[in-house]
């Protein structure tokens, strides 16, 4: 950005108005689709909430942790959205310091909070179908593991209220204010949290994938297991048929009937997805992150606005698996959408 750009717009005098308008005009594409985002996700996550806690009686197959991920999108689509629509209409009038500390302390607990789920859910769905442990979520002891987790959540994310804050910059003597990191030493910590966070959010990614990829093996030996019973009950008849149903019933002993295990799988599977919409959404806006802070003039050496509008989209792509994650839910939970219909229709 130079001051031949606000010339070339007709004005006569270069002024902060000028100076912030450039901006707003600038990612006003990002606006709309943010504003559009925002008005889904909150509509969507609303609606799960709504059904699974108010609605769905059956909270079984791992239907227990929605609502509570659908509270996590909730607060990230809206802290998220908030956030960036300020940031891009008072890009250089940033209203205020503590605005700007609370935003984005509050936008990193809720981002780390949805990856945390996502690991519980992960490690609960393992231990559910594979049976390696003698131990189990109890309602009790999973309710006192995530209350430690989000003490830990809360007090490893404190560095935004240290390091952030409204920094003043100048361009042809006029003064603007920017919610950025206060000083040097304050984005060299910022490096230094990027890494740890990195790594924090490696380790949780390792487990998740570990916990899925053991689910899966499972599931694999399992249908293997009932394609030999199948094929041996096709030469040995009925008297061994009955003996492979009775090992199937031992094989789905994690349900009250047959079809069970299967919705199991398929709610199992329908995380899994969300898992992967979550880790595509997470890896742009990292990279990016981490560009901004080893070079702090990143944006300004952009010359071309689609470049910046559509880098722009890419930083902020980590609100996107919040605005997925309910049309996730509705496609593979069939008593979500029976149920959703039902009230929408006033059923019983």
């Amino acid at each position: 950005m130079n001051r031949s750009e606000f010339q070339n717009k007709g004005n006569q005098h270069f002024s902060l108005a000028h100076w912030n308008s450039y901006y707003s005009e600038l990612y006003l594409p990002n606006t709309i689709l943010i504003a559009l985002g925002l008005f889904i996700g909150i509509g969507g996550n609303v609606l799960v909430i709504f059904v699974y806690q108010r609605g769905l009686k059956d909270k079984g197959h791992g239907r227990y942790f929605i609502p509570m991920l659908a509270k996590s999108d909730l607060a990230c689509i809206t802290v998220s959205s908030v956030y960036n629509i300020v940031q891009i209409t008072r890009h250089v009038t940033f209203p205020d310091s503590w605005i700007c500390k609370s935003f984005l302390y509050i936008l990193r607990v809720v981002l780390a909070n949805s990856t945390f789920i996502m690991t519980v859910i992960a490690v609960n769905r393992y231990q559910h179908i594979c049976k390696r442990f003698k131990w189990d979520f109890t309602s009790r002891n999973l309710k006192i593991f995530i209350i430690l987790a989000e003490l830990f959540i809360l007090t490893s994310n404190l560095s935004p209220l240290f390091t952030y804050g409204t920094v003043t910059v100048n361009r042809d003597n006029v003064t603007g204010y920017m919610c950025k990191e206060v000083d040097d030493e304050a984005l060299q910590l910022e490096r230094k949290m990027i890494i740890f966070t990195g790594i924090y959010h490696s380790v949780e990614i390792c487990l998740i994938c570990v916990s899925y990829g053991l689910i899966a093996i499972n599931v694999h030996k399992t249908v293997r297991k009932m394609a030999s019973s199948r094929q041996s009950t096709v030469k040995e008849g009925i008297r061994e048929k009955k003996k492979w149903i009775n090992n199937l019933r031992r094989l789905n002993s994690t349900s009250s009937n047959r079809k069970t295990p299967w919705l199991t799988y398929r709610i199992t599977l329908m995380f899994f997805i969300s898992f992967l919409f979550m880790l595509i959404a997470f890896i742009p806006p990292y990279i990016l992150i981490d560009l901004e802070t080893k070079d702090p003039q990143y944006w300004d050496r952009k010359n071309d606005n689609i470049s910046k509008n559509a880098l722009l989209v890419l930083r902020m792509l980590y609100s996107t698996n919040t605005i997925v994650n309910p049309f996730i839910y509705g496609f593979f939970d069939n008593a979500f959408r029976r149920k959703l219909v039902a009230i929408i229709f006033k059923r019983n």
